[in-house]
């Protein structure tokens, strides 16, 4: 869940010489160290620091141009990787055995963050969710913060804690942690779109169980989910999300298909979707209006 202490080094290797130009660049403390080691910087002070820098990515550049503090090539590299930083308000939801869970505000995203010297919960503490303001840096093909977290004084109800949870589980569904930055997604990747389709009928057999169906029809159910999401929508031109699926999809599908279709099998699964906030009620009473129809 951290840098290894070689990993660590070279971080703030770079980090403070690099907050140290800012300095000399803005005049915005009487001084800044130039060496991490046994420095003492007051959070105040770096925060100050690091502020201006995001604000200006001029000085970035111009740190990987006049290259003062001597870097090699790899490192100077990493620190033009850092033009893909992601800044703002995030919600931390977990702390996994790999990374500390940060949900992005507005537009949702989930990244999966590493401490630097030590694990995320040792800086902020166990208590979840907590809101913070922090700026996410790749570090190679991994992601980590700079260094400074500000965490907001809000508490979150019960009512909230869903609602994360519930977005957390609709993006690992959908497009799942982002671990490196910028993000290797790709919407029409096959892979991705199995691996979506693999926790989503998941999630299905679970609830057919829970419903009290035997084992036998919550096989069968599962069964033709299975068979539709990999035969025929990962086939598509642009393969599709069983959480995407429409009528139509169903329609090509029995057209195409040699056999019968059950299509209880699709009605239990559009129950499912709407029955947890998958998909919205309207759409999924369209569905069920088109199954009634067939």
């Amino acid at each position: 869940m951290h840098l290894t202490s070689q990993e660590v080094e070279r971080f703030y290797t770079i980090w403070f010489p690099l907050l140290h130009y800012v300095n000399q660049q803005r005049k915005l403390v009487p001084s800044f160290p130039k060496v991490w080691r046994d420095a003492h910087v007051p959070s105040e002070v770096a925060v100050l620091l690091r502020d201006a820098l995001w604000k200006d990515d001029g000085l970035r550049k111009a740190f990987i141009a006049e290259n003062p503090a001597h870097l090699s090539q790899e490192d100077l590299a990493l620190v033009e990787s850092w033009q893909h930083r992601v800044s703002g308000d995030f919600f931390i939801l977990r702390h996994l055995k790999k990374h500390s869970i940060f949900l992005s505000s507005g537009s949702p995203h989930a990244y999966g963050v590493l401490g630097l010297t030590g694990p995320i919960e040792e800086v902020i503490g166990p208590e979840l969710p907590i809101y913070v303001k922090a700026v996410l840096l790749p570090f190679e093909d991994r992601i980590i913060y700079d260094s400074l977290l500000s965490a907001y004084p809000i508490y979150f109800g019960a009512g909230y804690r869903s609602s994360f949870n519930d977005t957390y589980r609709d993006i690992q569904e959908r497009e799942g942690i982002i671990t490196r930055l910028p993000p290797q997604n790709d919407d029409s990747d096959p892979e991705r779109i199995k691996s979506s389709n693999k926790k989503v009928l998941a999630a299905f057999q679970k609830a057919l169980g829970q419903s009290g169906l035997s084992p036998k029809m919550v096989q069968e159910h599962t069964s033709q989910l299975t068979e539709f999401a990999n035969s025929f929508l990962l086939k598509k031109i642009s393969p599709s999300l069983l959480l995407d699926i429409t009528p139509q999809d169903l329609a090509t599908y029995q057209a195409q298909r040699k056999g019968s279709v059950n299509l209880i099998s699709f009605k239990r699964f559009i129950w499912f979707l709407r029955d947890t906030g998958r998909m919205d009620w309207d759409e999924a009473e369209g569905w069920l209006a088109f199954l009634k129809r067939k």
